[in-house]
């Protein structure tokens, strides 16, 4: 049956926000994650490669107002063990690669992925079978993104409501993390 609003289905819109996304990717279940798409090998260790080996170092620049001088802190550099390039052309496709698993550890939903946001639209014929789906997908998704090192940022997470004629709208309640979710009327 194809569920749409016209067939008088009940429906709602989860809009979440990841946070810190590409900061806190976890580079053995990204190369795990590579050699299960098939990148294995040679390219999957020049991955690793690419990954590993990789030092930051935080600067701090203030002015010393005792004696009027510009001065600096640079502790010593630490090793990177997460997260991928934000300013490289690889790190947004790896990002992308890491999350695109989602939809297949999702059922009873339907998901649309982009960058680090991700929308998820529940339908039901009515309320307990909008809750009772409701519920198998957060618990699907926070098993997820448990295995996976990722937390929403709840406060930029929020459900919308979409409804065929003009009843009461629906605000079942919805946690992710164990964080309630709050309703928007627009997105």
């Amino acid at each position: 049956m194809h569920e749409t609003l016209d067939n008088q289905r009940k429906a709602i819109g989860i809009f979440s926000d990841l946070s810190k996304a590409y900061d806190v990717i976890n580079h053995k279940t990204l190369l795990d994650k590579l050699d299960s798409y098939g990148v294995r090998g040679i390219i999957n260790n020049w991955f690793k490669s690419y990954l590993s080996r990789r030092n930051q170092v935080v600067e701090i620049s203030y002015l010393n107002k005792k004696e009027n001088l510009r001065e600096k802190v640079q502790p010593l550099p630490r090793k990177i063990e997460y997260g991928v390039l934000q300013g490289s052309i690889l790190g947004p496709l790896l990002f992308l690669l890491y999350i695109n698993d989602l939809p297949s550890h999702i059922n009873e939903a339907k998901l649309v992925l982009y960058a680090d946001n991700t929308n998820i639209l529940v339908t039901g014929k009515n309320e307990e079978e909008l809750y009772s789906k409701i519920l198998v997908v957060t618990k699907q998704l926070d098993g997820w993104l448990c295995k996976n090192d990722l937390i929403v940022i709840t406060i930029k997470t929020v459900a919308m409501s979409f409804h065929y004629s003009q009843p009461p709208q629906l605000k079942l309640n919805i946690f992710i993390q164990n964080s309630k979710i709050t309703y928007k009327p627009e997105v």
